[in-house]
Order: C-alpha cells, then sequence, then structure tokens
C-alpha cells in the first residue's frame, strides 16, 4: 500500500499546541512499536532529532493510530442525582446503590447514589507513566480521564471517536485523515475540538483554518499537556476546585524532550489531596507552569548535561478551561517563560500553608511584584477569621518575613523576644530594609505594652505555663486590637495612628531607621501600612 511521508520542523509549527502534538505523535509510534503482536500498518517514526521528526504512514497504520489514541472501554460512573435527558425525561439507572457517609458531627448517613454507563478513555502510555497506577486505574490518569470527558470532550457531540471504539463500531476518521494528509498543504477548518480557543470565524469574520498535515498533529497534544486543578477559597475559607488548568509545553528539543518526558510524568507526587493527586492542585494558575518547568529542571539537573535546560522548551502556554452546561469557557491563559522567577518559585514553593496567603504570594511572584504586593486588598477586603484570625495566616506572615526580610537572626529569636529591645536596626551593612524595620517596631511595641499594662515579661513568664499563657493572650489582644485599628484607616488618618501608637513606646531603631520610616510614611504610605498588618499577623 502507499504511504505517506511527512517531515516536520518545529520551527514551522504555528503554535506549542502544533508542537506539543508532534511531542505527542512520537510518544505514541514509540509506544505502538513497543506493543506485543503484528503491526496493522506503516505508521513509524523514521527520523527524529532536535528541531523535528520524519513520520511514514499509510491507511492502515493512521486507523491503528487513532484506534490507540481514541481507545476507549465501557464503565460506570456513580451520580448522586437522577439524570434527565433533552426533554426532561428521566433517564433509568443501570441500579440503585447504598452508601453511608459520616459528617463532622459524626452522625452516619445513608445516601442512594445511582449507577450509569460511562465511556472510559484508556489513555494509551498514560496508564504507564502514572506512578499512582493499579491495574487500569490511577490517580494521574484518572484527572487525564476525566478532563477529556468533561472539558477536552465536553460537548457530547465531540466524544463519538471515544464512544465508537468503546462500542467497537466502524469509524470512518481515519480514512478522513488518509485522505486528508494526501493533500498535507491544503486547508481545512479548524475546530475547538482539537484547537482551544478556535471558533468557526474570527470577530473580523475570519475563517479559523489550518493545514492538514498540522491539523493531524492535534490529535496527540492532550497527551503531552500535563493537567492541573486550581482551588478557590470562598469567603468563608471552604477551597472548592475550578475547572482544570492545562500546560502545554512549548518543545524546542524534540528528541530531548521525548527521551525525558516519561521518567518526569513517573516522578510526580503519589500523595492524595481530596479525589486529586496532590501536586495537581494549585493555587492560581500560573503555578501550572512554574511547576511543570521545576520538573522538568530538576529531573535534568540530575542527569548528565546533554542538553541546557533553557534550549528544552521555549515556555509554557496555559489554559484555564471549565464547563458550564454544554459550553466550555477559557477563563484564562498565560505564558510562562523559564526564566530566574522560576529560582524564586522554588524557593517559596511549598512555604505557605494558608491557601489565601499561598495564592497573593505567588501572584505577586509571578507578576514580577514586591513580596507584599496584594496583601493590602486581602487583609481590608476578607473577613478577620481568615487572615489575622486564622493561626496558618499567621504562621505564614511570620515566614514570610523570615524568608523575604530574614528576620530570623539572634535579635528576632521567639525564645526571647526582650532581646528585640536591645537590637539596632542598622550596622555596618547600612540600614536596614523598610521590612525589618517595621517588623521590629511591632515587636517592640507589643513587648513594651506587655510589660507597662499587664506586667508580663518573657524572662519571668516563661518557665510557668499559666504565665506563659497569659503573656500569649495579652500579647495577641494587643496585635489585633491593633490590627483591627490599622484595618480601619487610610492616609494620614494611619500615619496618625502608627505615629500616636507604635511610636508611643521606646523603638530602639536608631536616626538612620527613624529617618528612613518617615519618608516611607510620607511617600509610600500604603506599603508601610500593608507591612504593618503583616507584622502584626506575624507576631501576634
Amino acid at each position: 500500500m502507499t504511504t505517506i511521508t511527512l517531515d516536520y520542523a518545529l520551527a514551522e509549527l504555528p503554535s506549542s499546541q502544533h508542537r506539543a502534538g508532534l511531542a505527542g505523535l512520537v510518544l505514541m509510534l514509540q509506544w505502538l512499536k513497543r506493543q506485543p503482536g503484528k503491526r496493522k500498518g506503516v505508521a513509524e517514526v523514521t527520523g527524529l532529532h532536535a528541531a523535528g521528526a520524519t513520520i511514514e504512514l499509510d491507511e492502515k497504520g493512521i486507523a491503528e493510530l487513532l484506534d490507540c489514541a481514541y481507545a476507549a472501554a465501557k464503565g460506570e460512573v456513580e451520580s448522586g442525582t437522577l439524570r434527565k435527558d433533552k426533554a426532561k425525561e428521566t433517564v433509568e439507572p443501570l441500579r440503585t446503590e447504598e452508601r453511608q457517609t459520616t459528617d463532622k458531627a459524626g452522625k452516619v448517613q445513608t445516601k442512594t447514589v445511582y449507577i450509569y454507563p460511562a465511556v472510559v478513555p484508556r489513555g494509551a502510555f498514560l496508564l504507564e507513566w502514572d506512578p499512582t497506577r493499579q491495574g487500569d486505574r490511577g490517580l494521574w490518569i484518572k484527572l487525564w480521564r476525566d478532563t477529556v470527558w468533561t472539558v477536552l470532550r465536553g460537548v457530547p457531540a465531540q466524544r463519538a471517536p471515544y464512544e465508537a471504539r468503546a462500542d467497537k463500531t466502524p469509524t470512518e476518521d481515519a480514512a478522513k485523515a488518509w485522505k486528508a494528509l494526501a493533500k498535507p498543504d491544503a486547508s481545512d477548518e479548524l475546530a475547538s475540538t482539537y484547537f482551544i480557543g478556535a471558533q468557526a470565524t474570527s470577530a473580523e469574520n475570519v475563517a479559523f483554518r489550518d493545514r492538514n498535515r498540522f491539523l493531524f498533529l492535534l490529535h496527540f497534544w492532550p497527551f503531552v499537556a500535563q493537567i492541573y486543578v486550581p482551588q478557590v477559597v470562598d469567603n468563608d475559607g471552604k477551597s472548592t476546585f475550578e475547572g482544570c488548568a492545562l500546560a502545554i509545553p512549548d518543545v524546542a528539543n524534540l528528541a530531548v524532550f521525548c527521551e525525558e518526558l516519561e521518567e518526569v510524568m513517573l516522578g510526580r507526587p503519589v500523595e492524595v489531596a481530596a479525589y486529586l493527586p496532590r501536586g495537581a492542585v494549585i493555587d492560581i494558575v500560573e503555578e501550572v507552569g512554574l511547576d511543570l518547568l521545576r520538573q522538568l529542571r530538576t529531573h535534568l539537573s540530575k542527569k548528565l548535561a546533554k542538553v541546557r535546560f533553557g534550549d528544552l522548551l521555549l515556555g509554557i502556554d496555559v489554559a484555564h478551561l471549565k464547563k458550564e452546561g454544554n459550553n466550555v469557557r477559557l477563563l484564562a491563559s498565560a505564558r510562562v517563560e523559564a526564566g530566574a522567577v522560576l529560582d524564586e518559585y522554588e524557593r517559596v514553593r511549598g512555604a505557605f500553608w494558608n491557601p489565601r496567603f499561598r495564592q497573593v504570594r505567588l501572584r505577586a511572584l509571578v507578576r514580577g511584584k514586591p513580596w507584599f504586593s496584594g496583601f493590602d486588598r486581602l487583609l481590608t477586603t476578607t473577613g478577620y477569621d481568615q487572615t489575622f484570625g486564622n493561626s496558618h495566616f499567621r504562621r505564614d506572615a511570620r515566614e514570610a518575613f523570615r524568608i523575604e526580610a530574614d528576620m530570623n537572626d539572634a535579635t528576632d529569636n521567639p525564645e526571647n523576644p526582650e532581646k528585640l529591645e536591645n537590637a539596632e536596626t542598622s550596622d555596618t551593612r547600612g540600614p536596614a530594609p523598610i521590612e525589618a524595620l517595621i517588623y521590629r517596631m511591632v515587636g517592640g511595641y507589643l513587648t513594651r505594652k506587655l510589660r507597662t499594662k499587664y506586667q508580663l515579661e518573657w524572662a519571668k513568664v516563661k518557665d510557668s505555663p499559666a504565665l506563659k499563657a497569659e503573656y500569649e493572650k495579652q500579647k495577641e489582644r494587643l496585635a489585633k486590637d491593633a490590627f483591627l485599628a490599622i484595618r480601619s484607616r487610610t492616609g494620614p488618618d494611619f500615619i496618625e495612628y502608627f505615629t500616636g501608637t507604635l511610636c508611643s513606646v521606646p523603638q530602639h531603631v536608631g536616626e538612620e531607621g527613624f529617618l528612613a520610616l518617615t519618608r516611607a510614611l510620607m511617600t509610600d504610605t500604603d506599603k508601610v501600612r500593608t507591612l504593618t498588618l503583616l507584622a502584626l499577623s506575624a507576631r501576634a
């Protein structure tokens, strides 16, 4: 039978999805070659190098390739409610089952679930690359399958290739692909089924079209894209998951990328968060790209330097998608480059416990803003119990000052807070940063007020559990009162409160420290206010 030879160069492909698709095609063909049994046709990689690949195909080979890409089986899914069809008629389930659950109060409740038939995409080589795999299941492959079915193929008409193979009925997609590839440079419609964000026509009434040989690659990019789930925290502090975020690698070195991706994916975390792999849960969409870059760099750093990390990828394209009814919306998109921000991400990743704190800190990082940027809005618009009143938030504030302002030396030892009274905030290296000045001034204020108002000193209470508890209680009360007072004041009102309250006790900051603080109060009042709120949270 006649074969077609397709030469692909990364540089000629129009998007990261196409370049990821070429990587997915190469990986699929390499996996097929390792499968037992006789091949049905010709579908193989005849050339692979850094800048591209050569693929040889015939019609039977294309059919086998697409059968693997869209392999699916009949399965079952649980639903908490009875389904309705388009006519609003009840769809009868296969069966019903009873489930027992225990609520927060410890009360056991019985819940009825309805079992419906479902089509489950297999995922080809992705199942073998799941570090949590048990038989045909695993946390990571389930996430991929759910994303394909509910988002990438969220519209029922888009699921036909999987449903046909699950039903073992003939398909026409291979014949259509063979016919299209016979004219590889002819163009055809580019549908959103294969390309995120594609439309029938643009706002300027220009049709979305692509070359046939480029379109063919779009069957395979989902096998290379990494899937994450953004975590959203509501006003009550409850976390929910919103859609999915895809990290689409913009491949710059095809040969090395295809060689290394398997080990990277096998090295993903195996811990569970709710029903998801913990490593897939993120706080902000941009973190998707940073985490994938981190994994690749960590993996490559353990191997001999065959290629520089910066030459492996041009960057990561990120798409945040969510299904609403029968429509799939693109909520956000971003581009993350492999740069210095990755070093910062490595440093702060995992340092913070509170989801809100993490989100604000990471958002400042990816936007190139100071570490405290964004906390002004969070601290003044979010409920008190979700910020100062949350022990994890206060712990994260302390950790942020330790990491960002280097407030972890002997002068700030929590076992001996009295030392900060005698600590000058300037030395031979020059004046201390404004963050350090404010942090120490807040500590000095709380320590002095505890001594003068409640006759409590750390040296006298540290060996008595009862007195130590009273010390901590009154310290938190003082910090809370100041926090709430500052939160309701801005501009001149805040300056008046700061100078009349925090500066009402002796502060050992030196002349340079007072000059720096005065300049900051006059020229960057909001910054001082934000840092003061954070410092009160940290030192409470």
